[in-house]
């Protein structure tokens, strides 16, 4: 046997256990490359890459690139080469490599390896441009596969072999963008997983699980790992609701809500966890409601301020939260009462108080600028505080229970003198043992007529007798007061707004009333107008004005609390009535039955010593209300 055969044997033994080798050996398709074992890349990421907020940049990428080199996953001994193989022998070689599915791995039993050798040896072989073709296929399949597999470490060694077939391929930037985001994916997620382990859900420096959940999110949504992640973070925020609006602590069921609807919107658990706390919530609504409802009804007005923080809290539609802001704040105000809402208190000795209805609280000008100087300047006046007016005046009925609990002695019984009514001569005049049980004519009162004869001191006598029997701050209307439910809204110079008045409006001197048995006759008083009376009227026998009080405007004038004084400037803007220590005359509002035209002003006011009695002077009281 000669030289050349012994040399062709040796090749052919050579084919027979490399076929043996590939057919039989290991595979070694799965074995990641040496750098690649640890789960990383062949390369550190530099350290200049842009936080994760913004995409990847170019930087970032050909760093990547640049370390994925090719002869790494070359074998050491390349000693097989054409000075022993023929280029064709090498294509037979990769041929059967590819049909043994090893066109990419092992190390030096792939397809591609004898295709480079086969390039060494004879470059313009035909054979060769096909097999080329034929594996750069195969290698874009195999790298889309491993790159929709987030393969990374498969994926960076196929861009390795793609770079050593075809080094200016477009591809090779693609893959290695993708194999950039897969290994940051999976440093990120694996960092949200540690920080929810330990329970950092939220961070003001977003080292946090929640936004490092976002940000491999904004990098790829459909990455594998994300969704387990997803679930837990989802479950915990979900616990953390739940648990949260069993406590009532809404406000923070509602932000991890928030949170959970950002995370995961079409999420079950995300409906699930918002099914679970809005029944929370109208368990919450209705206990508390029932409580607020209570704590009103009680006058517990700290409690039921508590109650409707609560309710607030359960960030519930403004339309829905209004009528508990409403009873709050007219509970402030008016107590146990409501606008108009008409009460008597009991009195100690078993009887009730007079009828008080309750005043709306607002606010009002005062005073009327084209008036004389002791009505202006006009000022505007705001009642903050609630009160409540007697329905009319004190009648003489009323009055003679104070008198009879206390025993007290009038001004008029102690002077034993009164002024009365002369119908012959029209005209007022003094008569000696006139007080409060008498009428205007000096003869018996009717016990429904409004009392008169009474001094400013006998007034404020009664108002403090009802303040002890009722334990409530009753007392005489302030000035402000009088003029403010006199007007009733109206900012017209008369109560009733303009001349003459209507029908059955008051007892006014209309110049339609007579006097039975006397030719005297109202000469300044209301044109076009009669009531039927001459002299104080019984109580309530007219119209209530819109505030549904009687009498204001005539029948008697009636004592206030405040001094007099000349004009308003300094008058207080509270509704409080004015007065000075010692002050000797007293403020008497209102018109009378027998009054001239411009005393039905509004805003008409007289002095007085508080001494004074007279038929056409009466009183009603007032009751402070609220807390």
């Amino acid at each position: 046997m000669n030289i050349k055969e012994l040399v062709m044997m040796l090749i052919w033994l050579a084919l027979v256990g490399l076929l043996f080798i590939l057919k039989n050996g290991p595979n070694y398709f799965q074995e990641l490359e040496p750098d690649l074992a640890n789960g990383q890349p062949q390369t550190a990421i530099s350290k200049d890459h842009k936080p994760l907020e913004q995409p990847l940049d170019n930087t970032l990428e050909e760093t990547i690139r640049a370390q994925v080199q090719i002869p790494n996953w070359l074998p050491e001994n390349k000693q097989l080469n054409e000075q022993n193989l023929t280029a064709h022998d090498l294509i037979n070689f990769a041929q059967l490599a590819i049909d043994n599915d090893h066109a990419f791995f092992p190390e030096s039993q792939n397809a591609l390896y004898y295709l480079m050798l086969a390039q060494s040896a004879n470059p313009d072989l035909p054979e060769i441009n096909q097999l080329q073709t034929t594996l750069h296929a195969r290698l874009y399949e195999a790298a889309d596969k491993a790159a929709e597999d987030y393969d990374a470490e498969r994926l960076t060694a196929l861009t390795a072999r793609l770079k050593s077939l075809a080094p200016e391929d477009d591809k090779i930037a693609q893959y290695t963008d993708k194999i950039s985001t897969i290994f940051t994916l999976q440093r990120i997620t694996n960092e949200a997983g540690e920080l929810l382990k330990n329970n950092d859900l939220y961070a003001f420096n977003h080292q946090d699980a929640i936004h490092k959940f976002q940000q491999a999110q904004k990098l790829d949504p459909e990455y594998p790992g994300l969704i387990e992640l997803q679930n837990q973070l989802l479950a915990t925020i979900s616990q953390q609701a739940i648990r949260a609006s069993e406590e009532g602590d809404f406000e923070v069921a509602e932000a991890q809500l928030r949170t959970l609807e950002q995370l995961g919107k079409k999420h079950p658990l995300y409906t699930q966890t918002v099914a679970l706390v809005d029944k929370q919530k109208q368990q919450r609504f209705n206990y508390l409601d029932r409580q607020f409802y209570l704590a009103i009804k009680s006058l517990q007005l700290s409690r039921a301020e508590e109650l409707f923080e609560k309710l607030s809290q359960l960030k519930l539609d403004q339309n829905l939260l209004y009528p508990y802001q409403q009873q709050l704040k007219q509970a402030q105000i008016y107590g146990a009462y409501a606008v108009f809402d008409v009460f008597q208190d009991d009195l100690q000795q078993g009887q009730q108080s007079p009828a008080m209805v309750v005043m709306p609280v607002g606010n009002f000008f005062m005073g009327h600028a084209g008036g004389p100087k002791y009505q202006q300047p006009t000022h505007w006046v705001n009642f903050s505080k609630a009160f409540a007016v007697a329905q009319h005046e004190i009648t003489v009925e009323q009055f003679a229970q104070f008198i009879s609990a206390t025993g007290y002695k009038t001004t008029a019984e102690q002077l034993n003198r009164s002024v009365i009514y002369d119908p012959r001569t029209g005209r007022f005049k003094n008569k000696h043992g006139i007080y409060w049980r008498h009428d205007y004519l000096g003869k018996r009162a009717d016990i429904n007529l409004p009392v008169i004869h009474v001094s400013w001191a006998d007034a404020n006598a009664y108002a403090s007798w009802l303040a002890e029997q009722t334990g409530e701050p009753y007392r005489l209307l302030s000035e402000s007061e009088f003029e403010y439910v006199l007007k009733a809204g109206s900012q017209e110079l008369f109560p009733w707004g303009v001349s003459p008045p209507p029908e059955n409006y008051d007892n006014l001197s209309g110049s339609e009333d007579r006097l039975r048995g006397s030719r005297v006759r109202w000469r300044e008083g209301v044109d076009s107008y009669g009531d039927g009376y001459w002299g104080p009227a019984p109580a309530k026998q007219f119209s209530p004005n819109p505030f549904g009080l009687y009498d204001l405007s005539g029948n008697v004038m009636e004592w206030v609390e405040d001094c007099w004084h000349d004009s308003y400037f300094r008058a207080p803007d509270d509704g409080s009535a004015w007065v000075n220590k010692g002050c000797e005359k007293r403020v008497i509002r209102g018109g009378h039955w027998a009054s001239a035209i411009d005393e039905y002003h509004s805003s008409h006011r007289k002095q007085a010593e508080t001494t004074l009695t007279d038929p056409r002077l009466g009183f009603r009281v007032a009751k402070t209300l609220g807390f």
